[in-house]
């Protein structure tokens, strides 16, 4: 087989997802070069591909990149035929993908997270940045001892089950493997992974108390494991040894393959309703969703979804799990972010709630930077209030003004606050160069005109929400601060006029200070919509009504409505009022 037509893996040693299409890669002696990436984001080794996709493994054939092992596997068993791993018969093949749905989907393998041994000094879970980006992954809930010797029970009774289930059925009649072949299949690959890691992997020493779980009590089942694991370890020593590719090489490789794409197939009746050439966004629904996939739609099927990403590959995901959303054709494209940059790791102290924490979420969003921050949602209000001030104290430790938005980032780890300090610096990290042009400052200051229609809408919810139930409101304070935002967008509506404050870029990103006055009136749509005040500002400025529905179609808008939690990776330790 020609370099060129080897498929080429993308995977990390601890990966257990990964073993099950190594696993395949022996059994089936199949050649094929390999390119191995950190266990955490970045990853610019697929970022020169264009490849955002957050989870591993993933696999090349040519200009072909496919995403998530069971695709992976399907689509090497097409690739590989004539196979004695294939189950031979419809009822098998049946087996075999409720034994992938069980163990991936059905709660073996999160509860076999729930007993990773976390006290080995050299496993993953000592290493603070594996720990950040797991909790980007996971949407939110982070590893730590505690957490994890809290969940071990819950884990344990669940995992017994799943033992009990291998013994007392699958292999209760005394057969070597699940659908009683001569050697293994997919169906034992499918069924095997999580009791092969929780069983034989050195860094899951001690994950299985043998009060609860050993060979005694799962005897047939603890056999299974060891003649798979020997068949697959004869597999590998067996095969060609793969060739390890560096990012440069993979990108060579697959440029100049002379392996012709997948022919696509694009069904025309699901139930979504999309047409081929639509420009689409896909992700995982479960974790990892904060890493999106844009691309043409090319291929769709009930099962499998593919897009021509900017680089000309063809990007395979599955649909299970997976989401699909329409790009509208107005919406903004971050630029991205190069590979060799090296940007912090940030943590966002935020309430969707807040239009400041909004505007800078807008902007992350702009700068195509939230894959590297996390969400740490607080209340915080100037007054012990209960269910608004709970986390005073936590925020006053890097901002004493205990305010939010306030940024911890790697290099900054005191904490950075006011929102237009952390636009500055997120700016920076992006490397924006602003041109100091004739507008330049008459911009700077509409964002200090934003900032006060949000000051105002922020103090107005305090004086209906907090004041005013005990009897101190003062409707003459309110009054003022309506009178402040109706001066202020009078200036916005003549800013727009003038040509100060264009409509959004549509192929590129937005200024801080354009998202300042996207981020404010929608900050008065918010609090209309929740009853605090009604203010009829479209209809007497016009022009900054357009503007701002332009804006409203836009994606960072979008992604950060002020009613719900956003879409990202979050740690939620508080529950607001507003």
């Amino acid at each position: 087989m020609s370099p060129s037509k080897k498929p080429i893996l993308f995977h990390y040693s601890a990966s257990i997802y990964s073993h099950r299409v190594l696993w395949y890669l022996w059994l089936r002696g199949i050649p094929y070069d390999e390119c191995i990436q950190p266990a955490y984001m970045p990853r610019p080794d697929l970022a020169q591909l264009g490849v955002n996709y957050r989870r591993i493994p993933i696999l090349a054939i040519g200009k072909d990149i496919y995403g998530d092992s069971r695709l992976i596997i399907q689509k090497l068993q097409e690739r590989y035929p004539d196979s004695a791993l294939t189950p031979s018969s419809s009822i098998h093949r049946g087996i075999q993908k409720l034994l992938e749905s069980w163990t991936i989907d059905g709660g073996v393998f999160i509860n076999s997270v729930k007993l990773i041994p976390y006290w080995h000094s050299s496993g993953n879970l000592q290493d603070t940045k594996f720990l950040d980006d797991r909790q980007k992954l996971m949407g939110g809930k982070r590893m730590t001892a505690e957490e994890m010797e809290k969940g071990r029970p819950d884990g344990l009774v669940h995992i017994r089950q799943a033992f009990d289930l291998v013994e007392s059925t699958l292999l209760a009649d005394g057969r070597k493997w699940i659908l009683g072949t001569d050697g293994p299949t997919t169906a034992d690959i499918d069924g095997v992974w999580p009791f092969t890691w929780l069983m034989m992997d050195p860094n899951m020493r001690g994950a299985l108390p043998e009060d609860f779980i050993c060979e005694k009590m799962y005897p047939r089942t603890y056999a299974w494991v060891r003649r798979f694991k020997d068949a697959v370890d004869k597999g590998q020593t067996e095969r060609p040894q793969p060739t390890k590719l560096d990012g440069t090489q993979v990108k060579e490789r697959t440029v100049k393959t002379r392996v012709d794409p997948e022919t696509t197939t694009f069904i025309s009746d699901d139930p979504l309703g999309f047409s081929k050439g639509d420009e689409v966004e896909i992700y995982p629904s479960d974790y990892g969703f904060t890493h999106k996939d844009r691309g043409v739609l090319i291929g769709l099927t009930t099962s499998k979804v593919v897009i021509r990403n900017s680089q000309g590959f063809h990007l395979h995901f599955p649909r299970w799990n997976f989401r699909i959303n329409k790009v509208d054709q107005g919406a903004s494209i971050p630029a991205p972010i190069p590979p060799s940059s090296n940007v912090p790791q940030m943590r966002l102290l935020y309430h969707h709630g807040s239009p400041f924490a909004r505007k800078v979420f807008m902007l992350a969003l702009e700068l195509n930077l939230t894959q590297f921050i996390t969400l740490q949602k607080v209340v915080v209000c100037p007054v012990p209030f209960s269910g608004w001030s709970d986390n005073n104290d936590d925020v006053a430790v890097h901002n004493p003004m205990a305010k939010i938005p306030c940024l911890i980032a790697d290099d900054v780890p005191d904490g950075i606050y006011d929102s237009r300090i952390i636009c500055d610096y997120l700016e920076s990290v992006a490397r924006v160069a602003r041109k100091v042009d004739k507008h330049h400052w008459q911009l700077r200051t509409l964002h200090a005109c934003a900032d006060g229609i949000m000051d105002a809408c922020v103090l107005v919810v305090y004086e209906k929400r907090i004041r005013e139930p005990k009897g101190l409101g003062l409707d003459d304070w309110v009054e003022g601060q309506q009178t402040k935002i109706c001066r202020a967008l009078d200036r916005l509506e003549t800013a727009v006029t003038q040509g100060i404050l264009k409509e959004p870029p549509s192929g590129g990103r937005a200024s801080a200070d354009e998202v300042a006055v996207a981020a404010a009136l929608g900050a008065l749509v918010s609090i209309k919509a929740a009853g605090i005040f009604s203010l009829d500002w479209k209809s007497k400025r016009p022009k900054l009504g357009g503007w701002y529905g332009i804006w409203e179609k836009r994606k960072s808008f979008v992604e950060s409505p002020p009613a719900k939690e956003w879409d990202a990776a979050r740690h939620v330790i508080g529950v607001a009022k507003i």
